[in-house]
């Protein structure tokens, strides 16, 4: 009865040692992962991880599922992320509204893009560019600073909608150099574009791929890109941050996040794989051809500093936050 006693406890404590070994020992991954889209299928989002997803199920030798969980700003989709375990097989490929822009423009959100979260590496960015009317002779973002100060509210710029990523960019554009123009809202971006084209509104903003094409065939003047670097198709074209508003940077951007409380190994080993995942031969022309550039890297203090420029810039355009 004694040995049973003192057997029992430790044949148990033996056992439950050996299972949490056989557990860690498991290689990572050995079931499919879950990639949760936070909008619906066919959307700009949806496109990114799908093109990826082959990718990563090659790195990984699993099945990787989108699960599109649309609605919310993308709010929805981020909620069923940050209440999963943190082992890795559910991720959320997040950017700029879920994980920045809605924080400045809605009042209360079901949780907070830094805390709520675990970043673990950049995977594309698009690039956006400013174009003008062309009959307004403007073709260089010192021109237009300069009009936007001479003239207050006389010139207007579109976007595709109210606390959108080009409202809010050109918000703060005008708030750094100290001017005024008025915002002309619309329900989408090809509207928006097309106003500028007619003369209906003096400036816009879109990605590359949208406005491209009307630049080269005369339609549009490009005066500068919004992000960090120049466009590597359009080399000549200057950003706004080089000269004109040192410092200045705002475009968006897709990180793919897991559950808060993540294991910091198992992070930077997915990191190295979606990284691998995104040198796959034609991938890179895949996205570029819908105007989004792979660019992968460390995810802070990227999205921290993201978080802060986008709140700021929707105090700077006026947003009351709903």
């Amino acid at each position: 009865m004694k040995l049973k006693k003192f057997f029992l406890p430790l044949l148990l404590s033996l056992s439950t040692s050996f299972c949490l070994q056989s557990a860690q020992s498991q290689p990572f991954p050995n079931k499919p992962l879950r990639l949760v889209v936070p909008y619906p299928a066919g959307g700009p989002v949806d496109f990114i991880a799908r093109s990826l997803q082959p990718e990563l199920a090659k790195v990984w030798g699993q099945p990787v599922v989108i699960d599109n969980i649309g609605g919310g700003s993308g709010m929805i989709g981020g909620v069923a992320v940050s209440k999963s375990k943190p082992d890795g097989y559910t991720l959320l490929i997040g950017g700029v509204q879920t994980h920045a822009m809605n924080a400045g423009v809605i009042r209360s959100m079901p949780y907070h893009p830094l805390k709520d979260f675990t970043p673990i590496v950049q995977v594309t960015s698009v690039p956006w560019v400013i174009v003008a009317n062309t009959a307004l002779g403007i073709r260089t973002p010192e021109e237009m600073i300069a009009a936007l100060r001479g003239k207050p509210d006389h010139y207007s710029y579109a976007s595709s909608g109210v606390g959108s990523a080009a409202h809010l960019t050109f918000a703060s554009l005008l708030n750094q150099v100290g001017a005024r123009a008025v915002h002309v809202p619309y329900k989408g971006t090809a509207q928006a574009i097309q106003d500028v084209i007619g003369g209906q509104v003096s400036f816009g903003m879109a990605d590359e791929n949208t406005v491209m094409p009307h630049i080269r065939s005369g339609r549009l003047t490009a005066i500068a890109s919004a992000g960090k670097e120049r466009l590597a198709d359009s080399p000549n074209l200057p950003t706004l941050g080089e000269k004109a508003l040192p410092g200045f940077e705002m475009q968006p951007w897709h990180v793919i996040y897991g559950p808060p409380g993540m294991d910091a190994d198992l992070v930077r080993t997915m990191a190295a794989d979606i990284r691998k995942a995104l040198e796959a031969p034609g991938l890179k022309e895949r996205l570029k051809g819908a105007g989004v550039l792979v660019t992968p890297a460390q995810p802070e203090p990227m999205v921290s500093r993201e978080y802060e420029r986008w709140i700021r810039a929707a105090r700077e355009a006026n947003v009351v936050p709903e």
